[in-house]
């Protein structure tokens, strides 16, 4: 059978262009290089891709090894942008966060050759959710100049203010959202503020403490709860709460953390108190603040924690670590024999015969120190830390 030099050339054509296909297995990533990949967006006019990632971070390890490698997602990205991986914790990636003002990872970040900020959002996502959200910036419709501007036309417009807080909350603008609302609601008259529409705009964009939008929120509860629901209230002053006072302490602020708390405690709210009780215990641990740690424990543990073992578990240890006031260990071993009646685990009972040794009842801290051990070695696990502990106590 004689083959033609043409079939050769077309089955040679065929092998070589599913070999260039099967090449395309990555997302064409510039690494750390901003500046060239602004040259190419200028040359190409297509938009830039920028994936701000850490190394540490598994959000991002997890986006790298499943969805950047679909082969739908490939195609997509290789068509429509000029794709960056830009390592956060990087000298250049420092640079590049700050002046785009990112803060957390992974954030993806679109902008055209002018740098203009098209849309953002981070985290996880499916394959396809990617690559919807990515379509949106390719959307002159659905990129943030655009609602920028639509809502700037008619402030009033509740349907345009919607539009440009949803996407606002998911991108690196996020803490404009404020201000938006702040807008919006300026322009409404006083007997419809209270609106299913206008809830749901405050609860896309409230997202601070110290705000007139905030009291607003607080002074009228019931009001909301009537087009809403008491529990989306509730729900949306705790989680305005958590965010606040968390950004607080991440950064350390003891002062903006006090005053921050301050208005929180004005709402009144249960759910609120025992967040706040929480979260004090974590700042004060960070900022290594004992005796406010000891304050604060003192006076709300049966409060806030005495149905919470964990949580019991955890003040317990701080206690034996750092506490060496007498009378606030015995507390201590009260909230201790607690957590054993809630949960009679290891970690409960060699929590209580720690403090136990630790007040010198060295006789009470044997008698838990061997519960802790039969529980242990009943469940098969390692005993290094309750052998320790054994040699500590002198038990043989």
């Amino acid at each position: 059978m004689k083959i033609s030099i043409k079939h050769i050339f077309i089955i040679f054509l065929l092998f070589f262009v599913s070999f260039a296909k099967a090449q395309k297995t990555t997302i064409n990533f510039i690494e750390n290089d901003y500046k060239l990949a602004l040259e190419q967006s200028k040359t190409s006019k297509k938009p830039i891709f920028v994936m701000v990632y850490a190394t540490w971070c598994p959000h991002c390890n997890k986006m790298k090894a499943t969805v950047l490698k679909d082969p739908a997602v490939i195609d997509f990205f290789n068509a429509n942008y000029i794709n960056v991986m830009m390592d956060g914790e990087s000298p250049t990636g420092k640079d590049f966060m700050k002046k785009f003002r990112v803060t957390s990872f992974p954030t993806f970040l679109y902008l055209n050759e002018k740098e203009t900020h098209l849309y953002s959002t981070g985290g996880e996502f499916t394959s396809e959710e990617f690559i919807s959200e990515s379509k949106k910036a390719l959307n002159p419709n659905t990129q943030l100049p655009y609602l920028e501007s639509q809502f700037n036309d008619d402030i009033r417009n509740s349907e345009s203010c919607l539009l440009y807080l949803n996407a606002l909350r998911k991108s690196i603008d996020r803490d404009k959202t404020d201000e938006i609302v702040a807008k919006y609601l300026s322009t409404q008259p006083k007997d419809q503020l209270f609106t299913a529409i206008n809830w749901k705009i405050i609860a896309f964009g409230v997202n601070k403490l110290n705000t007139k939008e905030f009291d607003f929120i607080l002074d009228h509860q019931s009001d909301f709860a009537k087009v809403a629901s008491p529990k989306r209230v509730e729900a949306k002053i705790v989680s305005v709460v958590n965010q606040s006072l968390k950004h607080n302490m991440e950064s350390l602020d003891s002062i903006g953390y006090s005053k921050n708390r301050i208005l929180a405690k004005n709402s009144n709210l249960t759910k609120v108190d025992s967040l706040v009780f929480k979260l004090d215990l974590q700042m004060y641990e960070a900022c290594k603040c004992w005796d406010k740690y000891k304050q604060t424990t003192l006076e709300s543990v049966q409060k806030w924690a005495w149905s919470d073992y964990k949580t019991i578990n955890e003040i317990t240890k701080i206690y034996i670590q750092y506490i060496n006031d007498k009378e606030a260990l015995q507390s201590a071993i009260t909230w201790a024999k607690r957590s054993v009646e809630l949960n009679d685990s290891a970690e409960s009972n060699l929590s209580l015969a720690r403090l136990y040794n630790k007040t010198k009842d060295k006789k009470t801290a044997i008698t838990y120190a061997r519960k802790t051990k039969n529980i242990i070695t009943a469940m098969g696990w390692d005993t290094k830390e309750i052998d320790q502990f054994y040699l500590d106590l002198g038990i043989k």
